[in-house]
């Protein structure tokens, strides 16, 4: 049938009684199995060292001894030393840091032993000297007779991740400690309405210490009866993703005093997005109702600040046109997302002077090539005109192909105009200094001019170039008045101030000036 045989032969010479050679017996045996079987061991071996070497995960392997034998290319890219700079040397002595040289070896020689450890995290100095966090699985390497005869780690290049963790943990700190230290009442229930959160300003207005709140009923602990079911109601509605902002309500301190708190009940979730609670940030308005526009301005403060977490988010695809609208987007714009959808959103919805601008970003990142904290203003439904802020992000399939652009973008209409706001009477207070009757001067840390008005000039005839960045003690006080002067003037440093203290100060004409 044309089939091929593989045979393993043995030839033997044939003689005759006489001892004569007549011939020859070729006893074989027929070994195609076998040398399939050894082609396709072959192949899987094969396959396997492709496997290793190709692997997006380091693998390094150990002999019985320590040594390495097993160096995969993953390996080498994330640690910068090739193959064969590793294999034959001693993992733990010759490559591991000394700190971590023990643990590293307890879990090489448990492995040796049979022992195998899952998820171990060390560090490791590349070549460069830089440290990278590896996540290593150690097994056990054992032969056809099941004797161990080395080990081989699977391993991950968890830096990034770890510097991520490092950055929430910081975020988390950060949050907590402004929670803290916040000046307002900030209190929080979970699911069951029980306190989880009660900061230094709530203690304070309140007397109860967190000892005392925490794990307790919130309102039927701490809220008066008349006012326990409207509390409830608005913790309720939180609870169900339904906030509240500036609920007036009752409560009442550990001495039985009457304190009146401003509400915002904001939902708490997970990083999941499930309702984990609620957050409420207060403020005491018992004796100044008069300062409700403050706690107004708080209230919308906090507002931005939630409203953050929940940002405008804009997709178009690769012809420009719109794909994605979130809820966000709808509630700033006015418009809702079957407006939009399918429409070009530059051609539609930008007004005239901007289209080429934001046309440009757009297309940018259709190329691959992202814009952070671009603002353009955007014209509502209803004719208003909101300032965004927004970051384009190239989006992309699986493949790696570039089929839209996402934007998540932040409404900065109001952070505009406070800048707007802070400009005028930042203005208006170097106006005040300018133009004052009276002599205003001003020192840095280091005792050297950084302010000083027309009135000081007018009285002492030396112009803002002549003093500016001078050491006002040494260069323009009498050398008797110096370390009094320069006394008053430490001590304001350190925080602790002087009023009405008497000295001369000498004009660029030599006239002596009482200050």
């Amino acid at each position: 049938d044309g089939e091929r045989v593989e045979v393993l032969l043995n030839a033997t010479t044939r003689r005759s009684a006489t001892g004569a050679i007549v011939g020859v017996v070729d006893v074989g045996q027929d070994i195609s199995a076998r040398k399939n079987a050894e082609t396709r061991v072959s192949m899987l071996a094969a396959d396997l060292r492709l496997l290793i070497d190709s692997a997006n995960a380091p693998i390094i392997g150990i002999d019985a001894f320590g040594c390495v034998n097993e160096w995969n290319n993953k390996a080498a890219e994330i640690t910068g030393y090739a193959k064969d700079e590793v294999v034959g040397c001693y993992l733990v002595r010759d490559f591991i840091i000394d700190e971590y040289k023990t643990a590293v070896n307890g879990v090489l020689h448990k492995a040796l032993e049979g022992s195998e450890t899952d998820n171990f995290e060390f560090p490791f100095v590349t070549k460069s000297g830089e440290r990278v966090e590896i996540l290593l699985n150690a097994t056990t390497r054992r032969d056809t007779t099941g004797k161990v005869f080395g080990v081989v780690g699977v391993g991950q290049d968890i830096t990034e991740l770890k510097r991520g963790q490092a950055e929430l943990t910081r975020v988390a700190n950060d949050l907590q400690l402004l929670i803290d230290t916040a000046n307002a009442p900030i209190f929080g229930i979970d699911t069951n309405g029980f306190v989880n959160e009660w900061n230094r300003k709530a203690t304070e207005i309140t007397g109860f210490t967190t000892d005392d709140v925490m794990d307790k009923d919130l309102v039927r602990t701490f809220i008066t009866p008349e006012y326990q079911d409207s509390v409830g109601e608005v913790l309720h509605k939180a609870l169900q993703g339904e906030e509240t902002a500036n609920f007036e309500f009752p409560l009442y301190t550990k001495d039985g005093e009457r304190v009146e708190v401003l509400l915002n009940a904001t939902t708490r979730r997970s990083a999941t997005g499930a309702i984990v609670g609620v957050v409420d940030v207060g403020q005491d308005i018992s004796a100044r109702k008069n300062a409700e526009t403050r706690v107004s301005m708080l209230a919308a403060d906090l507002r931005l600040l939630i409203d953050s977490a929940n940002a405008p988010i804009i997709g178009i695809d690769a012809f420009g046109c719109v794909n994605e609208w979130n809820n966000k987007a709808a509630e700033i714009t006015g418009y809702a997302k079957d407006e939009v959808v399918g429409c070009y959103l530059v051609r539609d919805f930008i007004i005239d002077e901007y289209k080429t601008a934001v046309n440009g970003v757009l297309h940018k990142a259709l190329e691959g090539s992202e814009t952070d904290n671009f603002e353009f203003p955007f014209v509502t439904k209803s004719g208003e005109r909101v300032e965004i802020l927004l970051n384009a992000t190239t989006r992309r399939d699986t493949t790696g192909k570039v089929f839209g652009v996402v934007g998540v973008g932040q409404d900065i209409t109001e952070l505009k105009r406070g800048q707007a706001e802070l400009t005028r009477v930042a203005n208006d207070l170097q106006l005040l200094i300018d133009t004052a009757n009276a002599p205003i001067f001003g020192i840095d840390t280091n005792g050297f001019v950084n302010e000083w008005n027309r009135k000081a000039t007018e009285i002492t005839g030396f112009t803002t170039d002549d003093v500016m960045d001078k050491d006002l003690v040494r260069t323009f006080i009498t050398p008797e008045y110096q370390d009094s002067v320069g006394e008053v003037l430490h001590k304001a440093l350190q925080g602790e101030e002087t009023a009405n203290f008497e000295f001369p100060l000498y004009t660029k004409d030599g006239e002596r000036v009482e200050v």
